[in-house]
């Protein structure tokens, strides 16, 4: 294959992508803002069935992560925010079986044992890739600084989603209770910029580096 077939196929691979994006629902003007810290944390935390994971690696790895912050005492913001993630279980569908994951992190870990934790996620109907985490204070603590949504208190914290595909592009970081259409929306634009990113891979700089043989 020359390279200006390469540098076609590529083109019309973007072309017809883009025509993906523009079909997509428009994001209303809102407040985004990367985190202050884009590093990928490794902290060591425990899941709602007390298995030890690994945020970067276990938790992560390649996937496309919706991200809020909860603790299972709170009656003000966290219900509301844990319903918009409920309504974004049911809108991704088997798209949660395609890289994609949604975390529920809790900012109280010295009350929210797992069991807490599963109990809570049962009340919305957490699926399997729906995790929740907590932790010992000082894992969690850091997760929370490197991801820059920390509050010394936890009590007092706003409601904040993060969206990211962090091992390619990072975070974006949605204020205030987001709809779970516009959540769904930046995921939407998040596989389909992986797949012009898998085009250009395929078709234009794996040919440059063959097998050795």
């Amino acid at each position: 294959m020359n390279t200006q077939l390469k540098i076609t196929i590529i083109i019309v691979a973007v072309l017809a992508i883009g025509g993906m994006i523009v079909g997509l629902p428009q994001l209303p003007q809102m407040k985004m803002e990367r985190p202050a810290e884009s590093k990928l944390p490794t902290a060591e935390l425990l899941d709602q069935n007390a298995t030890q994971v690994n945020f970067a690696s276990d938790i992560v790895g390649d996937r496309i992560i919706a991200l809020n912050l909860i603790y299972t005492d709170c009656n003000t913001a966290c219900p509301v925010v844990s319903a918009i993630f409920e309504k974004l279980q049911s809108q991704l569908g088997e798209k949660l079986q395609q890289n994609v994951r949604m975390v529920s992190l809790s900012i109280n870990p010295i009350r929210d044992t797992p069991e807490k934790l599963k109990a809570y996620a049962e009340h919305f109907h957490a699926q399997p890739e729906w995790r929740w985490l907590t932790g010992d204070k000082t894992q969690v603590d850091s997760l929370l600084k490197a991801l820059g949504v920390y509050s010394a208190d936890y009590s007092n914290h706003t409601p904040i989603i993060l969206i990211g595909d962090p091992t390619r592009s990072g975070w974006t970081r949605f204020d205030g209770f987001t709809s779970p259409e516009t959540l769904a929306a930046k995921i939407d634009e998040l596989k389909i910029l992986n797949s012009v990113g898998c085009c250009y891979w395929l078709f234009y700089v794996a040919p440059l580096y063959p097998p050795s043989h």
